[in-house]
């Protein structure tokens, strides 16, 4: 039984970007919080501690590189996906007013389609971004959480054989030696352990607005193909609409051009938006991913544990971003094919003009456009093919 927000009952205005509101606004950096003074004070905290813990991480990954790999991979696999949440924090924080605005534009136009097909459309899409995106928050918590389990239960085998405790962090980290010691290591290790969540609602957040942003375009572009057909729409072929008709079907042909030409404005200021996430996103997956898996072929016991439930977080995120470019492509598609079959031939000359302008508009693929990347399934395909060259090439070498 699914919690009542992951199901298609919960209200549609509350399933708007419902789960990357939620992690973003626990760090003080969704867009539409009241930019009070505390509320910035909390979220440069985060961004100083999420900033020092990629530091920290770099700064011990790489010092143990020539002295055990191992441990070197132990620390820079997690810090790759830290580095890059801080990359996505840097761009919402940046684009905070371009995001808002977006988010109110397409509350605005998504709430206008109100029919009961549409309304079902709404339903499927906005059920679907729910429900990924909360997957994915699952997989980044379990991740962060299983550093923490990781590193207390070695502990307590170490007390329980009559050893010490290492006073380490649950993320392999460089601190000064104090921080490493009673009492303020309790401290130490609550504040790494916030970092790796801060982590995962950075790229919840991130990843939620593309994946999102991206399924309530899709439903804009099926209304507006619902729209273009119903519009066309004709009794007999053989039957010519009367001069008043046609002039209405004109006007209203123009506010429906209108309206594609608004989505196609709003996926391009969405890749203007989204652009250094996404390729920074897309240059690094295939090293995030063959790195954990390097990690799990090194580590035993609940180190691979570790490591596995990391790299469906890892595969999650990415499959997120190429499952949501290939819904808009595909709607584009649909909408072409759509029209193009309709009973445009049936009516004036101007009306068929514009009917087939639309249509090839239409097969002009809406997509966020990114340097050497198409977010798409078949993206997705090569990006796992090079992950596996890299780690053949990573076996032979280790």
């Amino acid at each position: 039984m699914l919690p009542r927000f992951l199901t298609s009952s919960f209200p549609m205005e509350r399933h708007y970007f419902a789960v990357p509101k939620f992690a973003l606004s626990l760090i003080g950096f969704y867009p539409e919080q009241k930019r009070t003074l505390p509320l910035r004070l909390w979220s440069f905290f985060n961004f100083f501690i999420l900033t020092y813990g990629c530091y920290a991480e770099a700064y011990y990954g790489i010092h143990y590189i020539p002295i055990n790999i191992a441990t070197a991979l132990d620390a820079l696999c997690p810090v790759a996906s830290s580095i890059l949440s801080l990359v996505k924090m840097i761009a919402i924080w940046w684009y905070q007013d371009e995001l808002e605005s977006l988010i109110q534009r397409v509350r605005f136009l998504t709430e206008e389609q109100r029919s009961e097909r549409k309304m079902e459309y709404k339903k499927r899409f906005y059920t679907l971004a729910t429900r990924l995106t909360f997957l994915l928050l699952c997989c980044g918590f379990s991740t962060s959480t299983s550093y923490s389990v990781r590193h207390l239960l070695d502990n307590v085998l170490r007390r329980a054989h009559g050893k010490e405790w290492i006073y380490e962090t649950p993320f392999k980290m460089i601190f000064p030696d104090p921080l490493l010691r009673l009492p303020l290591y309790p401290i130490t290790y609550i504040l790494v352990h916030w970092h790796g969540y801060i982590t995962v609602l950075c790229f919840v957040g991130a990843d939620g607005f593309f994946l999102g942003f991206c399924l309530y375009f899709t439903v804009l572009l099926l209304c507006l193909r619902d729209d273009v057909g119903d519009l066309l729409e004709v009794k007999s072929i053989e039957i010519s609409p009367s001069a008043k008709q046609e002039a209405r079907i004109v006007r209203e042909m123009e506010k429906l051009v209108d309206r594609h030409n608004e989505i196609a404005e709003l996926t391009d200021r969405l890749t203007g938006v989204m652009v250094e996430i996404t390729l920074a996103h897309f240059v690094t997956s295939s090293l995030i991913i063959g790195t954990s898996v390097v990690d799990i072929l090194l580590f035993s016991g609940i180190g691979i544990i570790v490591y596995v439930v990391y790299t469906c977080a890892v595969g999650t995120e990415i499959f997120l971003y190429c499952l949501g470019g290939t819904h808009i492509m595909e709607a584009c598609s649909e909408l072409a094919r759509s029209t193009f079959s309709s009973h445009w031939y049936g009516h004036s000359v101007r009306v068929q003009k514009m009917t087939l302008l639309m249509v090839a508009r239409a097969q002009r693929v809406l997509t966020i456009k990114i340097p050497f990347f198409s977010p798409s399934l078949e993206t997705l395909t090569s990006i796992l093919r090079f992950t596996g060259s890299l780690i053949a090439l990573a076996k032979s070498v280790i």
